[in-house]
């Protein structure tokens, strides 16, 4: 029992790892926003291509890595004992 609670304890870890991942990249991709419309207003637009470019590598980044971290946690869980 207590090699599965400390199972469980280290998949909710690296769940809540994963979530501060995803709530970062969030704060990114906000100010990135914010960067893209100030530019827009102010600096004509011409660095909106550059920026959404980034914002596109971002948002991929972060999507790809939730991606495997979801199919990994899943399967740990399920190994583990529990349901996915």
């Amino acid at each position: 029992m207590s090699t599965i609670v400390c199972t469980a304890a280290a998949i909710a870890d690296e769940a809540i790892g994963t979530i501060a991942f995803g709530q970062e990249h969030s704060t990114w991709l906000s100010a990135l926003m914010v960067a893209i419309r100030l530019d827009a207003e102010h600096n004509q637009g011409r660095r909106v291509a550059d920026l959404a470019t980034l914002g596109h590598y971002l948002a991929s980044d972060c999507a790809n890595y939730l991606d495997t971290q979801s199919s990994d946690l899943r399967r740990e869980l399920e190994a583990a004992g529990g349901e996915a």
